[in-house]
């Protein structure tokens, strides 16, 4: 028997390897599937992501990516030249002012002298040409006055007659209001003055008496200080060792694993603590002489500027009230003068009330017909008015280029030939190169102006109509993560950018509000939100934190030892992705949000 089976066993050795390897395997993967149920089971845990309670402004409103431009500024020169020398290369930063490259100035001089000549001549022909058309201006200003007044004569009279009447009666009347008031103005300040200029008196004598005491308390801490100098250094120095061990300690706890702690902060500050007590109680007395000169500087000081503070207060009320140079024998003039123009201004008001009447008659005597003479006077002026003033802004426009043309070439002539950066910018290019000859009005350098960022996106024709220039928008770089720039929409197409059977769109070009800081360059992408409704500076969380239950809401709260707490909230303004918080909360609280994915 025991043969037949080792035969057996010999004659099927692979296949009982085979079938043994498969029970192994067997009982491996039904241990590992028990083990995971296992583990698995035990695990089943819910898992959390944190969010914080944070300040902010909570928008809504439409968003669309687009691309930074910036304003470029091109630097040219008014006549041929060769260049010397370029000093800037693409991506330069420069300054206002910055010398760009450097002119042959010989070459300004041989080229430019016939050019120079005839800008002269030009800048002398504009000069008459404005002259001529202010004398223009003023004939034609003069044509419609003469012949408006000849037209209007009679009932211009007569009007200007009953004007003059009623403002004669209503001037006497102000007059008399007017000086009626200035009496009892000055009749109460008489009264008032000797009682509040007393009072201001009194404030300048506590003044300089505090000033007083106060001076010569820091001249006695002066010399205390000069009698006890070695040892109140010494004192001064064990101090400042004591402070600056003191922060350095506090740096090493707050910053265990700093690059600048060497492990033995708290030693250096005991020590250092520890000899700086024993020095002040080594000279205590000293020491609190000199403490008790600067508790009394202290005292009298802010006394000083108590009694200053009040004294200048009520010196700015009184002057305000009375005049910086003020006397009683001066209100007394003041009234008694006013008193006589009150006198002077009633019979002023009888005078005018009597001759009324017969002044209105007379002018009635003189009205004529022909109040429509002259009405086309003032169509045709104001159409001359208009014609010349428009060929002044146009001559004034060509004049003032050819005289910055001929600033410019004569700077570059008396001055090292440089052309300059008219702003702060950055290169974006550079058309020439030492040696090049430039003509006149070339572009030789483009600058980027940084400061000046815009974004233009496109809207379609639903969203296009919710848009106004002037609205408030916020721009997002893709190259700043988390900074947002606040802008306003400067432009907005009235032509669409994109036409189709399924859709049109209008380009809107948003433009930040300050100055740019940031690292900027054109072609960079981002996005520009054109708000529609925000709540500025308020505490929000992530929309997601908010648990809705039996109309209450309430969010999950981790504390600093990492226990949970269900808090009720109130809440306010939301944009679907965070939401107000107006009550139950403060910033930096961790919220809690229960995660899909389990442990």
């Amino acid at each position: 028997m025991k043969e037949k089976t080792l035969s057996f066993i010999s004659a099927h050795k692979k296949i009982l390897i085979i079938i043994a390897s498969c029970a192994v395997l067997g009982a491996a993967i039904l241990t590992t599937v028990l083990l995971y149920v296992n583990q698995n089971k035990a695990s089943n845990t819910a898992t959390y992501r944190e969010y914080s309670a944070t300040k902010g402004n909570v928008t809504v409103g439409t968003s669309e990516s687009g691309t930074v431009t910036l304003d470029q500024v091109t630097v040219s020169f008014p006549v041929d030249v060769t260049i010397d020398s370029v000093l800037v290369k693409p991506g330069y930063e420069v300054k206002s002012g910055e010398a760009l490259v450097k002119l042959n100035q010989n070459s300004i001089t041989d080229s430019t002298a016939d050019s120079i000549n005839k800008l002269a001549t030009a800048k002398i022909s504009l000069q008459q040409a404005l002259a001529d058309q202010t004398n223009k201006l003023n004939a034609a200003k003069l044509t419609y006055q003469t012949s408006l007044a000849n037209a209007d004569y009679a009932s211009t009279e007569q009007a200007l007659t009953k004007e003059q009447i009623q403002n004669d009666i209503t001037s006497a009347q102000a007059s008399l209001a007017d000086k009626q008031t200035s009496l009892t103005k000055y009749q109460a300040l008489q009264s008032s003055f000797p009682a509040d200029y007393a009072k201001l008196t009194e404030l300048k004598k506590w003044r300089d008496d505090a000033k007083t005491q106060l001076t010569s308390f820091q001249t006695q801490l002066t010399t205390y200080q000069s009698d006890h100098k070695a040892v109140l250094d010494k004192l001064s120095v064990l101090k400042s060792a004591k402070d600056t061990a003191g922060a350095n300690w506090t740096y090493a706890k707050a910053n265990p694993n700093g690059a600048d702690v060497n492990g033995d902060e708290e030693g250096i500050y005991t020590d250092a603590k520890d000899a700086y007590n024993e020095y002040y109680d080594y000279i205590k007395t000293t020491a609190q002489g000199q403490e008790d000169l600067q508790s009394k500087i202290s005292l009298y000081s802010a006394e000083a500027d108590n009694y200053s503070s009040t004294y200048d207060d009520y010196n700015t009320t009184f002057t305000q009230k009375y005049g910086a140079t003020a006397t009683a024998d001066q209100l007394a003039s003041t009234v008694a003068s006013l008193q006589s123009d009150v006198s002077t201004a009633k019979f002023n008001l009888e005078k005018a009330q009597k001759s009324s009447t017969n002044s209105l008659n007379q002018a009635s005597q003189k009205l004529q017909s022909n109040l429509n003479d002259g009405y086309g006077a003032q169509t045709t002026y104001d159409l001359t008015s208009e014609q010349l003033s428009q060929s002044v802004k146009t001559q004034q426009s060509t004049y003032d280029s050819l005289k910055r043309q001929l600033d410019d070439v004569q700077s570059a002539i008396n001055g090292d030939g440089s052309i300059t950066a008219p702003c702060d910018g950055v290169i974006v290019s550079v058309a020439y190169t030492a040696g090049s000859s430039v003509k006149a009005s070339q572009t030789i350098v483009t600058i980027a102006k940084p400061s000046a960022v815009s974004l233009a996106v496109s809207l379609s024709e639903e969203d296009i109509a919710d848009v106004k220039i002037g609205q408030a928008a916020e721009i997002t770089l893709t190259a700043y993560e988390g900074q947002t720039f606040d802008a306003t929409v400067e432009s907005i197409a009235a032509s669409p950018s994109r036409t189709g059977s399924a859709s049109v769109t209008y380009t809107v070009t948003a433009k930040m509000n300050a100055d740019n800081t940031a690292q900027v360059y054109t072609g960079m992408s981002g996005e520009v939100t054109l708000i529609k409704k925000e709540k500025k500076d308020v505490l929000y969380v992530a929309d997601q934190a908010i648990t809705f239950e039996n109309g209450v809401s309430s969010v999950l709260v981790k504390s600093a030892d990492g226990t949970q707490k269900k808090t009720t909230v109130t809440t306010g303004f939301s944009n679907g992705r965070y939401v107000e918080i107006l009550s139950g909360l403060k910033e930096g609280d961790t919220v809690l949000v229960e995660s899909t994915v389990t442990k």
